[in-house]
C-alpha cells in the first residue's frame, strides 16, 4: 500500500511533463512560418510595376500628349506657313536655276577671255544685242605682258600661262553654257578663280570669288541639270 502511494505522485509528474513538452511543440510550430507552395505561377513570378513607377509613366505621357497638342497647334499657323513657302519654291525647277547660274559664270569668262586673244570677229545681233564673237586664232601681246607683270607671281610660264588662259576663257565658257561635260568646265573655272585670289587680287575674295567660287560649286556638285546636252548624252547612254 506504501508502494503503490509511493509511486503514484512519479507517474503524475511524467504524464505532467509530457503535456508541457507537447504545448511547448504545438507554440513553436505555431511560430515557424508556413511551407512555401511553389506552384507554376509562384516559380515564375511576373514583375508588376511599382505604383510609383506606373504613375510617373502616366505623367510623362500626359506630358508628351500636350506638347503634342501644342505643337500641333503652332503647326496650324507658323508651320502650315513655312509649308507653304517651302512648296511655293519647289514649283522652280533646278534646270532653271542651273541654267541661270551657267548662263552667269560663262558670260563673265567669256567676256574677259575676249579681251585676250585676236581673230576673224563673227557678227550676231539679235535685235539690239549684240553678240559678236573674236575667234582664238592667236594671244594679244598684252596677254603676254599681263603675265609678266601683274601675273608674275603665278607658278606657271608667261607664255604658257598666257595661252592656257587665254584658251580656257574660249573653250570652258561655251562647254558650261552648252551644259557639255559640265563638271570638269567649272571645276577649270573654280582652279582659275582660286589662281587669281592666291596670286593675283587677295583683296577680292568677299567682294568677287567667294561667288564666283559658290556658283561653280553648285554646278560642280549638282551638275547642269536636264536642259543640257550632258543630261541628252546621259538619257541616249541609258537606252
Amino acid at each position: 500500500m506504501t508502494d503503490i502511494t509511493a509511486t503514484a505522485p512519479g507517474a503524475a509528474d511524467h504524464v505532467t511533463e509530457e503535456k508541457t513538452v507537447s504545448r511547448l511543440a504545438v507554440r513553436i510550430a505555431s511560430m515557424a512560418p508556413a511551407p512555401l507552395n511553389l506552384t507554376t505561377d509562384q516559380e515564375n513570378p511576373t514583375l508588376q510595376p511599382a505604383p510609383e513607377a506606373a504613375t510617373a509613366s502616366s505623367i510623362s505621357a500626359a506630358i508628351v500628349a500636350r506638347a503634342d497638342q501644342r505643337a500641333r497647334r503652332s503647326r496650324s499657323i507658323v508651320g502650315l506657313t513655312v509649308d507653304s513657302f517651302v512648296a511655293a519654291c519647289s514649283f522652280i525647277p533646278y534646270a532653271v536655276v542651273a541654267l541661270a547660274l551657267r548662263f552667269i559664270m560663262a558670260r563673265l569668262f567669256f567676256l574677259d577671255g575676249q579681251t585676250r586673244i585676236e581673230g576673224p570677229r563673227v557678227p550676231l545681233n539679235v535685235q539690239d544685242f549684240d553678240f559678236s564673237v573674236v575667234l582664238p586664232l592667236q594671244v594679244k601681246v598684252e596677254t603676254f605682258g599681263a603675265f609678266l607683270n601683274q601675273y608674275a607671281a603665278v607658278p606657271v610660264s608667261p607664255v604658257f600661262g598666257a595661252y592656257l588662259l587665254s584658251y580656257a576663257e574660249f573653250i570652258l565658257p561655251i562647254c558650261l553654257l552648252l551644259g557639255f561635260a559640265t563638271r570638269f568646265a567649272a571645276l577649270g573655272m573654280l582652279i582659275v578663280t582660286a589662281l587669281i585670289q592666291l596670286y593675283v587680287a587677295p583683296d577680292a575674295l568677299w567682294s568677287l570669288h567667294v561667288y564666283w567660287a559658290a556658283i561653280l560649286l553648285v554646278l560642280l556638285t549638282r551638275g547642269p541639270g536636264p536642259v543640257s546636252v550632258d543630261a541628252i548624252i546621259r538619257y541616249i547612254a541609258r537606252r
